[in-house]
């Protein structure tokens, strides 16, 4: 496995989540310009624990800035951010559910790193907090665009499931010109 791969639950919801809030027709005219692959697994049977090139996941975000993010930065991250939202929260449906029942937010932070080698076949998540603040920093991804903005909405999901309010994200060193920036981060503040 020498291309950085993603869990299958990523893309299909991903997919879902592009769907779902585009119009039917725009919806035929992105799947038509998608790459062969991908659209095999628009019609077919993506398994959520195995492992899909992540290239598929960066077309499908690439579509999310295009249609839903207008080709605009603050659009863009706010769709890529629910993007991440929805891909938790159907998450939280199945295996997520448990885990968080048994979390604080110090063991998800201590755990995060684990998460994202469960979920991604290379790279690296550090996940860093003082208080209330926690700061997630990605690394060797090479061709994942935009994860770091999905990421921040599926870890914000991950702490509203503890029952936490968010306060306020900012995200670093991203942006529609770069996408993947080696050390991207976000800083997420929350309250109790």
């Amino acid at each position: 496995m020498s291309e950085l791969q993603a869990r299958g639950y990523i893309v299909t919801n991903s997919i879902n989540f592009l769907r779902d809030n585009v119009p039917k027709e725009e919806w035929k005219q992105i799947t038509a310009a998608w790459s062969p692959e991908l659209q095999q697994l628009v019609v077919g049977n993506v398994k959520p624990a195995d492992w899909y090139p992540v290239s598929q996941v960066t077309e499908i975000n690439r579509a999310i800035v295009s249609s839903l993010g207008k080709g605009q930065d603050e659009p863009a991250r706010q769709a890529l951010f629910k993007c991440g939202k929805f891909i938790a929260g159907e998450a939280t449906n199945t295996f997520l559910k448990l885990f968080l029942k048994l979390l604080t937010p110090s063991l998800l932070i201590k755990k995060l790193p684990d998460v994202f080698k469960r979920d991604f076949s290379q790279g690296r998540l550090v996940a860093e907090s003082k208080g209330q603040t926690l700061t997630c920093t990605c690394y060797d991804l090479p061709g994942y665009e935009h994860i770091i903005v999905t990421a921040s909405g599926f870890i914000a999901t991950a702490m509203e499931n503890m029952g936490k309010t968010i306060e306020n994200i900012k995200v670093n060193n991203w942006s529609l010109q770069t996408p993947c920036i080696d050390g991207a981060s976000f800083d997420l503040i929350w309250r109790d």
